[in-house]
C-alpha cells in the first residue's frame, strides 16, 4: 500500500515538473527596436525555453509601429491585458520592463543629397544642349526626411516637360517598390548655351541668309524653341519682322511655303483606297502640314486642303 502510494505520488510529481518545464517565460525588454511596420512580441521580449511554442508566440501581433525614425511606449499591462485570452498566451510566466521603448529603424536623405539627386537628373537630361552651361539657383530643399529601411528608389519630375524654365522638381521616394513620400526642391533653372540670333534686322517674309545669323549665349530658360546652330535656321523664312538682337525661335521663323497663293496644285482627293485628283488654284501660301483654301477648277468651289508638298493638296471626302 505504502509502495503504491509512493508510485502515485511520484508520477503526479514528475507530471507537475513536466508542466512547469513546458511553461512560458516572457521577459519584456525595456527598449527594442524594429524595422516593419508593426510590432510582434518577439521584437520586444525574450521568450524561453526555446522551441516551437515559444516561436509562434514571437509572431505575435502587438501594434503598429512608430513612424521611421520615431519611438512610443508600450505599457506592459496593456500587452498583457490583449494576450489574456489568446490560447497560443495560456501559462505564460510574464517578467521584465513595465513598459517598452520601441524606435523605429529609418534612413535619413538629407537635404544635400536631394539637391544631388535634381542637380543629376538636369545633368542627364540636358546632354542634348550643345556648350550649355546649366545653373540651379535660389534652391529651396525640405528639411531631411527619415525613410523605412530598404531600398531606396526615387523618380524626379520638373514642373515642365522641357525641364528648361522649371521651377520646381518633385521627388517621388520608394522603399522597396512602394511610393512613400513626395519632396519638392524649388529654385530657377538657368541654362545658358549658344543661340541663332538675328545679327540685322529682318523683313516679313525674308529668307534667313547666313550673314543675318550670329550664336550668341543666352538664358534659354526664357526662350521658346530656340536654335542652336546657325545651320538650322538658314534658308527659313520669317514670319514676322525681327529686330537685330532677337533670337530666332519657331515663333518667329519657319519653313518657306511650299505652295504660294495663286499657283496651281494639284487636288488629291481620297476615301479608302480610292483616289480621284483634280487641277486646283491655291488662295493662301500653305507649309507641309497647313491647311489651306482651294478653289477647284472644275466645279469653282472652294475646298479645305492640307498641304503634303510643293503643288499638292489632298482632301478627303
Amino acid at each position: 500500500m505504502n509502495k503504491s502510494l509512493f508510485i502515485h505520488a511520484f508520477v503526479l510529481s514528475v507530471l507537475m515538473l513536466g508542466s512547469q518545464a513546458l511553461a512560458l517565460n516572457v521577459k519584456l525588454h525595456e527598449k527594442a527596436q524594429v524595422s516593419a511596420p508593426l510590432v510582434y512580441l518577439g521584437d520586444i521580449a525574450s521568450i524561453t525555453p526555446k522551441g516551437s511554442e515559444a516561436e509562434t508566440l514571437a509572431t505575435e501581433r502587438i501594434t503598429a509601429s512608430p513612424n521611421p525614425g520615431k519611438s512610443r511606449t508600450i505599457k506592459a499591462s496593456s500587452i498583457i491585458e490583449m494576450m489574456r485570452y489568446d490560447k497560443d498566451a495560456a501559462d505564460i510566466s510574464w517578467s521584465g520592463a513595465e513598459s517598452i521603448e520601441v524606435t523605429r529603424k529609418g534612413q535619413v536623405v538629407t537635404k544635400e543629397r536631394m539637391k544631388r539627386i535634381v542637380a543629376e537628373f538636369i545633368g542627364r537630361r540636358l546632354q542634348s544642349l550643345p556648350d550649355a552651361e546649366i545653373r540651379f539657383t535660389s534652391v529651396r530643399t525640405p528639411e531631411n526626411i527619415i525613410l523605412p529601411t530598404g531600398k531606396i528608389t526615387y523618380t524626379v519630375r520638373p514642373s515642365k516637360p522641357t525641364i528648361i524654365g522649371s521651377s520646381s522638381f518633385n521627388i517621388l521616394f520608394a522603399v522597396d517598390g512602394r511610393t512613400i513620400k513626395n519632396c519638392t526642391v524649388r529654385g530657377r533653372l538657368e541654362a545658358l548655351a549658344p543661340v541663332a540670333t538675328a545679327a540685322v534686322n529682318i523683313r516679313r517674309g525674308s529668307i534667313i541668309t547666313p550673314d543675318q545669323v550670329e550664336m550668341i549665349r543666352r538664358d534659354i530658360s526664357k526662350l521658346d524653341m530656340p536654335y542652336f546652330s546657325r545651320e538650322r535656321v538658314v534658308g527659313l523664312q520669317a514670319k514676322r519682322t525681327i529686330r537685330a538682337g532677337k533670337p530666332l525661335d519657331t515663333m518667329n521663323v519657319a519653313p518657306p511655303p511650299v505652295v504660294k497663293k495663286g499657283e496651281p496644285v494639284e487636288i488629291i482627293a481620297s476615301r479608302g483606297p480610292l483616289r480621284i485628283s483634280t487641277k486646283g488654284i491655291a488662295t493662301m501660301d500653305g507649309r507641309p502640314g497647313d491647311f489651306i483654301r482651294v478653289k477647284n477648277i472644275s466645279s469653282s468651289k472652294l475646298v479645305y486642303c492640307k498641304v503634303d508638298a510643293p503643288g499638292i493638296v489632298s482632301v478627303e471626302f
